[in-house]
């Protein structure tokens, strides 16, 4: 049996919760982590993004050059 015949199987026996969960990772990108929350690699990479302009505003208002790497 192939795995699209096991999850067409058990798809009948699903709460509405459990499908959506399983559409959420059929719709993933390959490497990501999504859930209900979302995309948490992208959420990750947007939160790094703000933080890193908000210490090199705090480094430009302190008279200092911002940190590169």
């Amino acid at each position: 049996m192939t795995a699209k015949e096991k999850v067409l199987e058990q798809a009948s026996n699903w709460s509405e919760e459990q499908a959506e969960r399983a559409l959420l990772a059929a719709e993933a990108a390959p490497g990501s982590i999504a859930d209900e929350w979302g995309d948490l690699d992208a959420q990750t990479d947007a939160t790094t993004d703000a933080s890193m302009r908000e210490l090199e505003e705090e480094e430009r208002a302190a008279g200092l050059e911002p940190w590169r790497p």
